[in-house]
């Protein structure tokens, strides 16, 4: 890990409570652009404490967002573990918030691609285990500053992720031995069924040589956009086709490391268009302790009847960290 720096703290408040949030600046080549390498390197981290509990005996969540997402999307949490006596830690991932090109906070993955292709840089498979590892190493980093700065230090760990936060919270988890909970929502932790999920249909056809002479034309009137979604659907495709790069990226290679005391839970939505329920399901069943709860209705980003995803995701917090609550 090379040399890391972090800011001094600066006052934040999200849902209405009082935190810190700090710069961090790790460098990493994740693409061997400096423009971009030095982009994702840096991202902030917000951190919040309950009151009226010692510090060393308060449980922890850090919670990551999904793809392209600010960490703000996970505002929803602060309030809620906070008054379960729970700290919640959130940072940003790479290709989200301030940690991407665009620093668009609209959660439009094509378009940080798209970004990624005007500075030069087409995403392939290459870059899916660098970010693994770089998130990864954020985690070691997160824990070691608010132990240091904030005297957390229980042991009572969860990783909480939504979408591609839970895989990369997986990745830490399985592969690193960090957090004793996982907690994942709209996702699971098989990089290689998640992939093929995600991909269309009619991927294949879009990625083939007639189409991407056909995203060449239409770039001529729609700009880089068309190729960047081409390029991503490329990318799909040869991690959900397996290999060797998406294999040492995949949380699953490393999930005979996790025992029976890791908790390891997922709540996915039946009318998920994107992560399919049967995946997630299977996915859980391969851990001495794992389970996933199927919500009716819910999926990425639609909500057909019911509670929309926050209520579900604050009561999913709620009931598996019941034990931890003050």
């Amino acid at each position: 890990m090379s040399q890391v720096t972090i800011s001094d703290p600066e006052p934040i408040t999200l849902e209405g409570r009082a935190g810190v949030r700090y710069w961090v600046h790790n460098p990493y080549t994740f693409t061997g652009k400096a423009v971009i390498d030095e982009r994702f390197s840096g991202y902030p981290v917000a951190v919040f404490q309950p009151s009226g509990r010692p510090a060393a005996e308060t449980p922890i969540v850090i919670a990551l967002q999904g793809m392209a997402a600010p960490y703000q999307w996970n505002a929803f949490l602060v309030p809620t573990l906070l008054d379960m006596g729970v700290a919640c830690v959130l940072f940003e991932t790479p290709l989200a918030g301030e940690r991407s090109m665009s620093r668009n906070p609209e959660g439009r993955i094509v378009g940080e691609v798209h970004s990624l292709l005007e500075n030069g840089f087409a995403v392939d498979a290459a870059l899916v285990p660098r970010l693994m590892d770089a998130v990864a190493q954020d985690f070691r980093i997160v824990l070691s500053l608010i132990r240091d700065r904030h005297g957390l230090e229980d042991s009572r760990v969860a990783l909480f992720g939504v979408s591609l936060g839970t895989l990369l919270s997986s990745f830490a988890f399985m592969r690193d031995g960090i957090g004793c909970r996982l907690l994942g929502t709209l996702g699971h932790a098989d990089l290689r069924s998640f992939a093929r999920s995600y991909a269309p249909r009619y991927t294949p056809l879009l990625i083939s040589r007639p189409g991407r002479v056909f995203g060449k034309l239409a770039s001529l009137y729609y700009g880089r956009i068309v190729p960047a979604g081409i390029n991503f659907l490329a990318l799909l495709r040869d991690i959900g086709s397996g290999g060797t790069l998406s294999a040492s990226a995949n949380p699953m290679t490393f999930a005979d490391r996790v025992t029976a005391d890791r908790r390891v839970r997922f709540l996915v939505g039946l009318q998920d268009p994107l992560v399919k329920s049967p995946d997630a399901i299977a996915c859980a069943r391969r851990f001495p302790n794992g389970a996933c709860y199927t919500v009716p209705g819910l999926g990425h980003g639609l909500t057909q009847f019911g509670p929309s995803f926050v209520e579900h995701a604050r009561y999913f917090v709620e009931t598996q960290l019941s034990d931890w609550k003050q």
